[in-house]
């Protein structure tokens, strides 16, 4: 091989490097521009308010008889469950399991809601979400630990994992 074949193709592969660096460079600034794209798959313990009804039969004692009775009584439900959470930018969405969606609820996108009050910080992301006009639970992530908390009429308290999409098997 003859010097000049020899810078030739040096050439070549620094032309194809700089083009390659320069569709880097420009990728990093549109995402920079766009803001963080965040997608997170969080596992933990719900906790939700329940209502049941309890009916039997109770004597009576001014009446000297067994009497209907029917009593509703309030109580917590605790069980494991995930959310997941997506950040595009300035925008983020929640989506919760089907058991801690209560019965009147507004809408959601395909059970995403929309974050409001959004604060994408360096050790944080904060916001909150609307299911009804009674329920308006706040979410907060600790981007160091991933720890999330969401607190309202229904909680919800676990770890946090990125979740880039790709298949485990």
């Amino acid at each position: 091989m003859t010097a000049i074949s020899s810078l030739l193709i040096a050439m070549a592969f620094a032309a194809q490097s700089g083009q390659y660096e320069a569709a880097g460079q420009d990728e990093r600034q549109e995402r920079a521009q766009r803001g963080e794209d965040i997608q997170l798959v969080c596992y933990g313990e719900a906790e939700k308010t329940t209502l049941e009804n309890h009916s039997g039969m109770e004597w009576d004692d001014d009446k000297h008889k067994y009497v209907q009775k029917s009593t509703l009584e309030t109580g917590k439900s605790h069980f494991d469950t995930a959310v997941n959470v997506s950040v595009q930018g300035s925008a983020a969405q929640i989506r919760l399991p089907k058991q801690l969606v209560p019965p009147i609820h507004g809408d959601s996108n395909n059970g995403w809601w929309d974050l409001m009050d959004l604060v994408v910080g360096h050790d944080e992301i904060r916001g909150r979400f609307q299911l009804n006009s009674l329920n308006r639970p706040t979410v907060v992530i600790n981007r160091r630990s991933g720890v999330i908390t969401v607190d309202g009429m229904i909680k919800f308290s676990g770890r946090c994992d990125a979740d880039d999409g790709h298949r485990r098997f």
